[in-house]
């Protein structure tokens, strides 16, 4: 009689009418071909295509703050510098390659010039990085929180500036306004960006 109850439990075709309802009742079964029909399933499919906050005022802000602006522009500078940087070095590592020598040699000079120079590129880069999010984000403080062109320009400016000084007031000139020249070139190229390459523009849009 056991054996018959045990399997009645595993074999519907066993079961009872009265057991078949009940289980019915407690259990639904998975439309594999149509899982839309489902309540709730909708829901599950539908996302969302603007980001999600968990506070409203987050949902307001159009900027980064100060502290993520250090964070983010400072990690940019480095990854970028690294990489440009350890690059370049492998090809002149590369380059230098003498006849008759052997291939552990050559490798060893290759990752010797791509740790040194990368590791240079990307120090530079990531203080560049730090000067810039500093400065902007003080102009933006001094502006009463206006964010436009104006921040970006005076910032890059500054950082420049700021960057060159240790070799003299000539060098802390000219970085300046190279550092000036380059935002303003950034700036003045958005709206062709926006034109030519729609989605790109807004990613980048997105990361401010």
């Amino acid at each position: 009689m056991a054996h018959d109850t045990l399997g009645a439990d595993l074999r519907p075709d066993l079961m009872s009418p009265d057991a078949e309802a009940a289980v019915e009742t407690r259990r639904r079964l998975y439309q594999v071909n149509d899982p839309l029909k489902m309540p709730g399933a909708r829901a599950l499919y539908e996302l969302p295509t603007s980001p999600e906050f968990l506070f409203h005022e987050d949902a307001l802000r159009t900027h980064r703050s100060a502290g993520e602006n250090l964070t983010f522009y400072t990690g940019i500078g480095f990854c970028a510098g690294t990489l440009a940087g350890g690059a370049l070095g492998a090809c002149r590592g590369v380059g230098a390659a003498e006849r008759g020598e052997t291939a552990k040699l050559r490798v060893n000079r290759a990752l010797n010039e791509c740790g040194s120079a990368g590791r240079k590129a990307g120090n530079r880069l990531a203080l560049l990085g730090f000067l810039f999010a500093g400065t902007e984000s003080a102009m933006r403080s001094l502006r009463v929180g206006k964010d436009d062109w104006v921040n970006t320009v005076s910032g890059a400016a500054s950082a420049g500036a700021v960057y060159g000084l240790p070799a003299g007031l000539r060098a802390m000139a000219v970085h300046g306004l190279a550092g000036g020249v380059l935002a303003g070139a950034c700036v003045a190229g958005k709206p062709l960006l926006r034109k030519f390459a729609p989605d790109f523009a807004a990613r980048l849009e997105y990361l401010r």
